[in-house]
């Protein structure tokens, strides 16, 4: 697949989560971890509606292997990610509940959340439009977060962008809703108006690098997540 096929993936609300952004410490969301997920499962996921849907168990252990970027993952019984997280939307909001606390908390991820600005001069964030525009050109469907003013951030995906004019078009994946919509930036803006926000990119070299590994295992060899998970645990035994 080409570097378009996964953006043209990601502008289907079909392979989308089936439910919004929710849950997690006090009931205020796990955007962040929403986003890598959905990514995630863009990236790895192949879907293979002609068999059997898997249990509970065999499900638990596919959300695993999509958050943790673990290798290229099959899907039985399924023909794309809302189907699938439809049906175990509680296992999956588990898995980013735990990944919150364990990412945003023990391991001081929510740091990541506090260390910009939610506003800040123009050319600077001309500059870091003009940044993500590029990497946007490369390809990659950039994940980014979004300082919100005191210590809140939130997340998106950055699915494609365009010139307009003296700014630029985003095409952004929310976790807060369930279809792609467009962000407008213009020059001379100190912060974007969705969320009166800055947003920095982050996450993407280390997860594209995953994303390549894990197709090279499955493209040279046909080693799923599966496969890899099942070879570490020989080795430890």
């Amino acid at each position: 697949m080409t570097s378009q096929d996964y953006k043209d993936i990601l502008m289907k609300v079909e392979n989308h989560l089936a439910f919004e952004n929710r849950g997690g410490i006090g009931d205020q969301g796990v955007c962040w971890w929403h986003s890598m997920f959905t990514r995630n499962a863009t990236y790895l996921a192949i879907y293979r509606p002609e068999l059997p849907r898997p249990t509970r168990s065999e499900a638990r252990q596919i959300i695993e292997d999509i958050s943790a970027n673990r290798g290229v993952v099959e899907i039985p019984g399924f023909k794309n990610l809302e189907e699938f997280s439809y049906a175990h939307r509680d296992q999956i909001q588990t898995s980013l509940n735990a990944a919150q606390i364990v990412d945003g908390g023990i391991l001081f991820g929510w740091v990541r959340g506090v260390t910009g600005n939610h506003e800040v001069a123009p050319q600077k964030l001309e500059n870091m439009m003009n940044d993500l525009y590029l990497e946007v050109r490369t390809g990659r469907v950039v994940y980014q977060m979004l300082q919100i003013e005191g210590i809140m951030a939130h997340a998106w995906l950055v699915v494609d962008m365009e010139r307009d004019g003296d700014g630029y078009i985003l095409k952004v994946l929310d976790s807060n809703d369930r279809d792609v919509y467009k962000v407008y930036y213009k020059r001379g803006m100190k912060q974007l108006l969705d969320y009166d926000s800055v947003p920095y990119t982050s996450r993407n070299a280390v997860d594209y690098q995953g994303y390549k590994n894990a197709k090279a295992s499955f493209c040279k060899r046909g080693m799923t997540a599966k496969d890899i998970r099942d070879q570490r645990n020989n080795r430890q035994n």
